[in-house]
């Protein structure tokens, strides 16, 4: 489906791969890219699927996996506990997971890169139905497995 602010259009992989991700719970993270957002106009440009994280995938794998030059989204999976309002969990805390929908845009990207990205996040979205909190990172220290956390609660 193409997007029509940006005329990016989406690759069937991509839906595949979040749903894999929210309701089968295959994966921890997915990253995307747009390909073809070089000078290349007569190119059509499609978001696919770049990296995928397993389960066991650890956050600083996610991270690792957005080049520090180049702009990426990303879905990320994250499980945490709350403290538990019911007799229901003898310990105290209640398991909670929350899907984060993650504009990757650093600093040393090329203009027309963030240009593309910027232009496509909303249309992109929209096609990954059910991520819950909306991040937007240009560096590593923006991109913290504590933001994120701070951000669930």
């Amino acid at each position: 489906m193409a997007n029509a602010t940006s005329g990016v259009s989406v690759a069937e992989e991509c839906v595949k791969a979040f749903q894999e991700l929210r309701t089968g719970r295959a994966h921890r993270f997915v990253v995307y890219k747009v390909n073809n957002t070089d000078a290349d106009e007569s190119a059509a440009e499609q978001v696919v699927v770049d990296k995928v994280g397993g389960r066991d995938a650890a956050f600083e794998d996610l991270v690792a996996a957005l080049p520090a030059d180049d702009c990426r989204y990303a879905v990320y999976d994250l499980d945490f506990t709350v403290a538990a309002a019911t007799a229901a969990h003898a310990d105290g805390e209640a398991p909670r997971s929350k899907i984060f929908f993650i504009s990757w845009s650093p600093e040393t990207a090329e203009v027309r890169s963030k240009m593309v990205y910027a232009s496509s996040n909303e249309g992109f979205k929209k096609e990954l139905d059910g991520t819950q909190i909306d991040v937007q990172a240009t560096d590593p220290s923006e991109l913290t497995l504590q933001i994120l956390k701070d951000l669930a609660a």
